[in-house]
């Protein structure tokens, strides 16, 4: 009887903590390196320095190769307009790990993005840090649902000082190597 009661508790607990962290507004950081800058990086920033962006398409995966003869799987880089600049985006996995006792459940990753802008009169790239789910969608095993955020964490040009979180939702089908993708979020940067 003990024991129940105690895995009852148990569950609550996780799940108030999971529900107080899944509800927070997505303008307030949650990820330690974030909170760790200090009350300032908790502020906002100014609007006249940060885009509010959004994106919707497709790209092809593949295996990508990022040093001589190491590949990882990766989305090729698509052209994709972030607010008012134009840029060319692409990700690589860094790590993967496979849940469930014969490793058929969630897949947990960690990523790079790059976005690079392709207008000369903006130029400048970002690179991003995220960590990722594809949790299986339906019967077929080569179908995930993709839960993504990208974590900005370094810019040139127009993103020096970069900064921001975006979110990404979609489904990548290794049947077909696509990924589609619905990215929203904020990018900082001084010369935005």
């Amino acid at each position: 009887m003990s024991h129940t009661l105690l895995r009852r508790s148990c569950l609550t607990c996780v799940t108030a903590v999971l529900v107080i962290g899944c509800s927070q507004p997505s303008g307030i950081p949650t990820a330690p390196s974030m909170l760790s800058s200090g009350p300032e990086g908790l502020q906002s920033r100014s609007s006249d320095r940060c885009l509010n962006v959004s994106f919707e398409g497709t790209t092809n995966v593949a295996f990508i190769e990022i040093a001589p003869g190491v590949f990882t799987l990766g989305g090729l880089p698509i052209p994709v307009t972030l607010g008012h600049v134009p840029g060319i985006m692409g990700s690589t996995v860094t790590s993967l790990s496979a849940r469930g006792s014969e490793g058929q459940g969630a897949q947990h990753l960690t990523l790079q993005h790059t976005f690079e802008s392709t207008d000369p009169a903006n130029a400048g790239m970002f690179l991003t840090e995220d960590k990722a789910v594809c949790a299986p969608a339906g019967t077929d095993p080569n179908v995930c649902r993709v839960n993504d955020v990208l974590q900005i964490v370094s810019g040139t040009g127009i993103f020096d000082n970069a900064e921001g979180v975006l979110r990404n939702h979609g489904v990548l089908d290794l049947n077909t190597s696509v990924l589609t993708i619905s990215l929203t979020g904020r990018v900082c940067g001084d010369g935005l």
